[in-house]
């Protein structure tokens, strides 16, 4: 997952999870009540209560930004499995697995024909929040590696950490502060991010947790409408090819419409489509110097979600 997608979806997670294993805490009289709040995930990041997902992405042709012919032709599996957690009072231990397989056809750009691209992350939470209290501190670790197992060494290992301290304003509002640092193909990138999860009311939630922004209607307990702007791509190393591309990194942003169907108590299905813009696609050799850079055109998408809720 590229470092602003796992930051995002990180601040959303954790604000979901301080809020269900803190409770609710103590609220003035004549404060307004909600009921429970269930985030959305119309991008499958894994938001909302925990769950089984596969999310499988197939992305149009991503045309090199005009300079010369060809493009990228992606599709991806994306997999997240929660492995337990621990509850020690006012402590809280979880951890998931993270796996996904992109698939790219490179059209044959310095050498490059068809990829595939492999990324599996271990996450690590440790949070801490008081039942009376509507403060809460939580952080994570996420070691992992991305690579196409060819050639496998030490430049596929990445990792990524988080902390994060956040504020139930009122049942209707969260907010959270974080800082954010990711370590993948010798890059270091720290970065911090405001969350905010608003709902105005029981059908309507807004969550903003750049760079993920989503917009959610509930007409009513088994639907979900939803507007998304997210980013994607992600850095691997290659290897094993007569070639001198060693890593590979892409970036890109979605903007998309989600509709998500809620059957019984754990099963739901959702279906997105839209735009990706935004798009960029380095090469770059052993000593990570950069062999190509070119800006992506944009292209249409289509995924299909599948989430089993604990």
């Amino acid at each position: 997952m590229h470092p602003k997608s796992l930051l995002s979806a990180a601040i959303a997670a954790t604000l979901c999870l301080a809020r269900a294993w803190a409770g609710v805490p103590s609220i003035p009289p004549l404060e307004e009540k909600a009921a429970p709040l269930e985030l959305i995930d119309p991008a499958a990041l894994g938001f909302g209560f925990a769950g089984f997902i596969i999310d499988t992405t197939v992305q149009g042709r991503l045309d090199y930004d005009g300079r010369e012919g060809g493009g990228v032709d992606l599709s991806e599996v994306r997999a997240i499995a929660p492995v337990g957690k621990v509850d020690l009072g006012n402590w809280l231990v979880a951890a998931t697995v993270n796996y996904s397989w992109t698939q790219a056809d490179f059209g044959g750009l310095r050498g490059l024909g068809t990829a595939n691209l492999h990324t599996i992350e271990a996450n690590i939470v440790l949070a801490y929040r008081r039942a009376d209290s509507p403060w809460w501190l939580l952080s994570f670790i996420s070691p992992g590696i991305s690579t196409d197992f060819n050639n496998v060494s030490g430049e596929a290992f990445n990792a990524s950490a988080l902390g994060l301290l956040g504020y139930r304003w009122n049942p209707r509002l969260d907010l959270a502060l974080g800082v954010f640092a990711d370590y993948s193909l010798n890059d270091v990138t720290v970065m911090g991010s405001i969350g905010v999860i608003w709902r105005p009311n029981d059908r309507w939630i807004v969550q903003a947790t750049p760079p993920i922004v989503a917009i959610g209607y509930r007409p009513n307990s088994d639907w979900t409408i939803s507007a998304v702007t997210y980013p994607g791509g992600g850095k691997w190393e290659v290897g094993g090819r007569e070639q001198d591309v060693r890593e590979v990194d892409l970036s890109l942003w979605r903007a998309a419409l989600s509709i998500e169907r809620k059957f019984g108590p754990h099963w739901r299905v959702s279906a997105r489509g839209g735009v990706a813009f935004g798009g960029e696609l380095e090469l770059r050799d052993s000593q990570s110097r950069v062999l190509v850079n070119r800006d992506l055109e944009p292209a249409p998408f289509g995924a299909v979600a599948v989430r089993w809720a604990f």
